[in-house]
């Protein structure tokens, strides 16, 4: 069977099989047929369960063997003692793919592990292959198919998610930033994170992956797996149980041995993944590489409101490997211009003296225009002010970002401060191409790497240790 098949029969099948699924339907069942006919999925779906006859208003079959019709995929969720017969019920019913939502396998106990050796025993003579166990399955909001009985909302943001872990799923907004596209591995007895990102290596529907691994097996398929997503779009990951404790809690929860982590990480490091650190990272720079342009080089130009703004930023561009721009001698005269004489501008930009005399919008559209348009910036980081909803359309400078965001082919950040920052950063988000942050220092680290995976695919995978960003040596 080939990627491409197994591709579809797991994030898009034709027709589906719960096994298992609870009696009840409706709000607080938790039933993922539910969720599965809310987002409007096409295909056929077919249920299960030895003792009732109707299930979300659709047919029970009391067995596998008793579904009249070809299945794609099966969904089970039966006590983990029922599940090597299910799956060779699944397997003798020409069923040839299967994904394992229940947990207690080799993350639980010593029994565990042998009824997850059993499971994946049966899965092998008649060929099935097997998502899980101890997964929400696949979430796949372009398709309109899921298989997570926790409601979710439906998304298309261009983010593929791999994960050991439903949070993922279900936190996706404030991890990740939203996903189209999303893969619980589980603990991942047969289906790999190598095979999840073939999958998206091929999906032209995605521009970024984010993958959260807390174990990684067959060392060599994951690195050249991650090599050719990673010449396509790039791949942010954080990998936990780097410490003695982490480690220990991974293989309590997916019953994943997390390694050496000094292997794992030149393992990342020769795959072109960007690891991450942080949680906080990963959202901000899988935000960054789905919203922006590509950050071509080192150059990066602040526009500020602020002197002391523009000192703090310049001391964090510096410790993350990045560059001041050094701006053109044509860039700044218009807003030179506007600006008191005693008033010498630079990068960083400081309009604050200029628009005080001249407003808010004139003085920033002349400032960002001119900047973008210098060829030796890269990136930009500029700062707004959140200001009340009234005062925002006469003195802000949202609308005039957003506007310039849009026709530019450079990365924008900005960060909001102010009484009503997060109201400004929501209109950022509604429009324009530009990318609110959270921080100033956040704010660099995208755009750093953003800057590192651009260094890293023009390179072809050379010097790929610049790819990463830790809290602890950021500039490595």
């Amino acid at each position: 069977m080939t990627v491409k098949n197994l591709k579809q029969l797991f994030t898009y099948p034709k027709s589906v099989a719960f096994i298992g699924v609870p009696r009840k339907s409706g709000p607080g069942a938790l039933n993922p047929v539910d969720n599965l006919k809310q987002w409007g999925y096409d295909g056929t779906i077919h249920l299960v369960h030895p003792h009732v006859s109707d299930i979300a208003g659709l047919p029970v079959a009391q067995t596998v063997g008793d579904i009249r019709a070809a299945v794609e995929l099966a969904v089970i969720s039966t006590p983990r003692e029922t599940v090597p017969k299910m799956i060779d019920s699944c397997g003798a019913a020409g069923i040839p793919a299967v994904i394992v939502t229940v947990q207690g396998f080799s993350e639980a106990d010593g029994r565990g592990s042998e009824l997850q050796d059993a499971m994946v025993d049966a899965a092998r003579r008649y060929g099935t292959r097997i998502m899980g166990p101890n997964t929400l399955g696949v979430i796949n909001g372009f398709d309109r198919f899921n298989t997570s009985f926790m409601p979710l909302k439906r998304d298309e943001t261009p983010v593929g998610v791999i994960c050991q872990s439903g949070v993922f799923f279900v936190g996706s907004d404030q991890l990740i930033g939203g996903m189209g596209l999303g893969i619980d591995l589980g603990n991942t007895c047969d289906i790999s994170i190598a095979d999840a990102l073939d999958w998206m290596a091929t999906d032209t529907r995605l521009k970024v992956v984010a993958l959260h691994a807390e174990g990684i097996t067959g060392g060599r398929a994951f690195v050249e797996a991650a090599r050719r997503v990673s010449q396509r779009i790039p791949v942010v990951a954080v990998k936990t149980g780097r410490t003695p404790a982490g480690a220990k809690a991974a293989a309590t929860h997916s019953g994943s041995m997390a390694g050496e982590d000094a292997i794992v990480d030149a393992a990342m490091r020769h795959a072109g993944i960007i690891r991450v650190a942080e949680t906080g990272q990963m959202r901000d720079l899988v935000r960054g590489f789905a919203r922006l342009p590509p950050m071509r080089g080192t150059k990066v130009a602040v526009i500020t409101l602020t002197g002391a703004g523009g000192i703090i930023l310049l001391d964090s561009i510096a410790m993350w490997d990045l560059d001041p721009a050094r701006l053109g001698q044509t860039t700044l005269e218009r807003t030179q211009s506007l600006s008191p004489p005693w008033m010498p501008l630079s990068n960083p930009v400081d309009i604050w003296p200029a628009l005080m005399k001249n407003g808010m919008k004139k003085v920033y559209k002349l400032s960002l225009t001119d900047v973008l348009a210098d060829p030796g910036v890269d990136g930009v980081i500029c700062f707004a002010l959140g200001l009340p909803p009234a005062e925002q359309a006469h003195l802000g400078a949202i609308d005039v970002i957003q506007e310039l965001s849009v026709k530019c082919d450079k990365p924008v950040v900005v960060w909001c401060y102010g009484s009503h920052a997060a109201e400004a950063a929501s209109l950022l988000e509604a429009g324009g191409r530009a990318l609110p942050v959270p921080s100033l220092e956040r704010g660099v680290q995208v755009l750093a790497g953003m800057a590192r995976y651009e260094r890293w695919r023009h390179r072809k995978g050379k010097a790929v240790s610049a790819l990463h960003l830790t809290c602890s040596d950021p500039g490595t």
